[in-house]
């Protein structure tokens, strides 16, 4: 099997994984831990450990994916849409009234049950009851109106603020539910994803590197993709840190090498 765009996001079980674009077509090297789910080549596939298919749905150019505790699939490929693997059903959708620039591109199905929303087309974070009707909306500043580059990853925290990528501007900032900007860290590229990790700090990709940043948005981390000797890195798209399964967290990389690569990277930890 071959994708002949980009693997957008990638979600697996244990260690920090990233993904990218425009990689070596190829095989499989390795074994995964857990499931992928990934996106590129329109569609959303769920891949087992050793690469085989398991599930797949067409889709547009998607952002973000989300394998729900419903056993559902949640994306953002413009408009937001739960996907039920065993019918293929629509059973979530919300669809942007501006397109121009993209639409939506980051979703997030909160405790709640409401659905959070980054939509690029307007640059808003929102907040989206069962039926996808607008219950909280945050204006994000700089934008333009169906501008490309306004947001890529939004993620609600567990403190109840926003996580915002401004892609366009390099920024990543948190924002309180009232706008207040309580973090921010001025990044070298494209500003695609961001994940607040246990101990507080940040981990930010921005197309060429993977940072994490304490609160004060001092560096302590950093991984560039010319670091990965041996390995032909394109655009870093999409970061996700996973949880720890037990002391000894650190896995072996592994990449699937495509015309999008998923690879998952140890980084330095605490027994």
């Amino acid at each position: 099997m071959s994708f002949k765009k980009s693997l957008i996001a990638v979600l697996l079980a244990g260690g920090f994984v990233f993904s990218s674009s425009a990689a070596d077509e190829g095989k499989i090297i390795g074994k995964l831990d857990g499931q992928v789910l990934a996106t590129g080549s329109g569609r959303v596939v769920l891949l087992n450990n050793d690469g085989s298919e398991l599930w797949t749905a067409k889709a547009g150019f998607c952002h973000d994916v989300w394998k729900l505790d419903n056993g559902n699939v949640l994306i953002a490929d413009g408009a937001i849409r739960e996907i039920d693997p065993k019918t293929n059903k629509v059973v979530f959708n919300y669809k942007s009234e501006m397109n121009k620039g993209g639409g939506t591109f980051a979703c997030q199905r909160l405790e709640n049950g409401n659905t959070l929303a980054g939509e690029n087309s307007t640059a808003r974070v929102l907040e989206l009851d069962k039926d996808a009707k607008i219950v909280f909306e945050l204006k994000i500043e700089p934008s333009k109106q169906g501008e490309h580059h306004n947001l890529r990853m939004v993620r609600k925290l567990a403190n109840g603020n926003y996580l915002v990528c401004l892609s366009g501007p390099k920024i990543v900032r948190e924002y309180t539910p009232d706008g207040k900007i309580v973090f921010e860290v001025k990044v070298k590229n494209l500003a695609f994803s961001a994940v607040r990790l246990p101990n507080g700090n940040t981990m930010v990709g921005d197309i060429s590197v993977v940072t994490e940043y304490d609160p004060s948005g001092k560096i302590v981390w950093e991984l560039a993709a010319s670091d990965l000797k041996g390995i032909k890195i394109g655009k870093i798209c999409g970061v996700n840190v996973l949880p720890r399964t037990g002391p000894h967290c650190l896995k072996s990389p592994v990449k699937r090498k495509l015309s999008g690569a998923m690879l998952s990277c140890p980084r330095a930890t605490e027994a």
